[in-house]
């Protein structure tokens, strides 16, 4: 038996090299094109076996914000601006058909998702790790990529295994209408383009890094500090033209997303430093602040400490992980120190900023999510562990000068031309041509700390017999994705709606009512005593499909009816 595996294993051995000289040759194309059917047929097994209710996956809350306020920008009205306007406006045709309500625009959502960004992230990452190592190191990076989200099934135990499946694995895969993973996917782009950059510089190139920064920006503000390593490697390889280039591509994006906060809240908030800043951070949170560090930056060195402790407590060895990171960089900069410093900056950058956010916890595992966008960074330092065996590991572009610039081919400029049209102009246009939202009948409220549609369809009849009130609707055909109703009810003179003017800004409105619970069979009996009231139908749905979860979706326009 021992005579049998070592004749395997010599021969193992033998055929290493002309394993490498094939892979050498082989056109990238024969091993990415399966390389990305396997991610989307990973991606469809996931769906298949996490709980889940049609198309709807957990998601998070911020989901409301996006989709409302795409189809709010749809029809030209700004909602107050409490997430970027990339997603929205990305989002913008899809709700445009849709309607108000998310649930028939998720099998849009998620198919973009899915089919495009995925396939994106992952050539992405081939790029980037062809440009550290070479083609060899490449596929290993593809190869991380693809397996390391279902090793994690295994890292954790037992008590964690659902938190990890259900509620990390989905969004990671862009099953989700959240922006975290369409933001990850411009950050990939822009690294890509980054550090082809640092090794030849290309205006061009520069400009699509840029443009692509400011994408993965406007989706998600918050993604911004990845550029901390951007910013390193510059530096380092005094790229000072490349760099002013890749601000100019960013540009078109910071003007279009001061342009949306301006619209959303009457004024800039990074220069606004007093009132009140509210930032959309899950299904019931609010940060309060009154200056520009603090609104966007916050070293919760606390909670850092208590999410390595919920690694620690849920995984297998909190150690394992740290020494992952540190010696991959380490592997990394023996190879590049340039990528060393791009790739770890990123990493570091969101470690400093996103494990120490306050609302970022593994115990709702909300910091896995706030950290989507530095996931690449880390499969790239899992990869560059095999740089720690002896050997000659320096990149070329870190031995040799930079050769001459390419010329600026037509199809190239055309393809920059034709991405700044759909990523940057489009969305200044749409921003620009829409004008605050206002009441006093607006086409969306916000009502328990999320932004809900109004939904003309959802309409309640109302019928007065004696002390009761009998209410009806007509409940929706079960699609895929199945819905239930919850009745809203109010006594306020206004009907728990409000609607403040802001100047130069959105309206600050409010609907405030009591939720009387979810029923289903289209009818439904109050006695809510003497007086006026006033009751909406309200739409939700979650991916258990129990009442007992989930958020509203949309509201149905009031009836007032009077008890005697």
């Amino acid at each position: 038996m021992t005579t049998v595996a070592v004749a395997a294993g010599r021969r193992a051995w033998e055929t290493l090299p002309r394993l490498r000289r094939w892979l050498e040759e082989v056109r990238p194309a024969t091993l990415l094109v399966p390389a990305i059917a396997i991610q989307w047929l990973t991606t469809l097994a996931l769906a298949l076996t996490v709980r889940h209710n049609g198309w709807l996956f957990y998601q998070g809350g911020d989901q409301l914000w996006y989709y409302v306020s795409s189809w709010l920008l749809a029809h030209g009205q700004v909602p107050p601006a409490l997430v970027g306007h990339g997603w929205p406006a990305l989002l913008a045709p899809i709700s445009s058909l849709s309607g108000p309500t998310l649930v028939p625009a998720l099998p849009a959502i998620v198919l973009f998702d899915v089919l495009v960004l995925g396939p994106v992230a992952l050539l992405c990452i081939y790029g980037i790790a062809k440009r550290i190592g070479g083609k060899l190191f490449a596929y290993w990076a593809v190869t991380l990529w693809l397996t390391v989200p279902f090793i994690g099934i295994k890292f954790t135990d037992y008590l964690y295994h659902q938190r990890y499946t259900e509620l990390t694995l989905p969004q990671g895969f862009g099953l989700t209408a959240m922006a975290d993973f369409p933001s990850m996917v411009g950050v990939l782009v822009c690294v890509y383009f980054a550090l082809r950059v640092l090794e030849c510089p290309d205006t061009v190139e520069a400009l699509a890094a840029g443009l692509a920064a400011g994408v993965a920006i406007a989706i998600k503000p918050s993604s911004s500090v990845f550029l901390a390593g951007l910013v390193l490697g510059f530096l380092y390889r005094r790229r000072l033209a490349g760099a002013a280039y890749l601000l100019t591509g960013l540009a078109p994006a910071l003007v279009t997303l001061a342009l949306w906060k301006y619209r959303g809240f009457g004024y800039l908030p990074l220069f606004h430093s007093e009132g009140v800043a509210q930032l959309a951070l899950g299904a019931h949170q609010q940060l309060v602040a009154f200056n520009p560090l603090n609104k966007y930056v916050q070293f919760n060195w606390h909670q850092l400490n208590l999410n390595l402790l919920g690694i620690k407590e849920h995984f297998w060895s909190m150690r394992v992980v740290e020494w992952l990171v540190i010696a991959g960089l380490v592997g990394l900069s023996r190879r590049s120190l340039t990528a060393a410093l791009v790739v770890g900056g990123w990493f570091a950058a969101f470690v400093v900023t996103k494990a120490t956010y306050q609302y970022a916890s593994v115990d709702d595992a909300s910091v896995f999510r706030v950290m989507m966008p530095a996931y690449p960074a880390f499969i790239l330092l899992l990869a560059s562990l095999v740089y720690l065996f002896p050997g000659r590991h320096r990149a070329r572009f870190e031995a040799a000068q930079p050769s001459r610039p390419r010329l600026h081919g037509r199809r190239r400029v055309a393809l920059l031309g034709a991405g700044a049209a759909v990523f940057a102009l489009y969305p200044l246009a749409l921003v620009a041509a829409a004008s605050p939202l206002q009441g006093p009948q607006p086409r969306a409220y916000e009502a328990f700390g999320l932004l809900r549609s109004v939904d003309p369809t959802l309409q309640l009849t109302a019928t007065v017999t004696g002390p009761r009130v009998h209410l009806r609707w007509n409940p929706a055909e079960q699609a895929e994705t199945q819905v239930f109703y919850r009745i809203w009810r109010s006594n306020a003179p206004t009907g728990g709606a409000t609607c403040t003017p802001v100047p130069h800004g959105a309206a600050n409105c409010q609907l405030v009512m009591d939720d009387l619970g979810a029923y289903a069979g289209g009818r439904f009996v109050d006695k809510p005593g003497r007086g006026r009231w006033t009751y909406r139908l309200a739409l939700a749905a979650n991916w258990l499909n129990s009442p007992l979860y989930g958020d509203v979706f949309s509201l149905g326009p009031p009836v007032a009816v009077r008890v005697p």
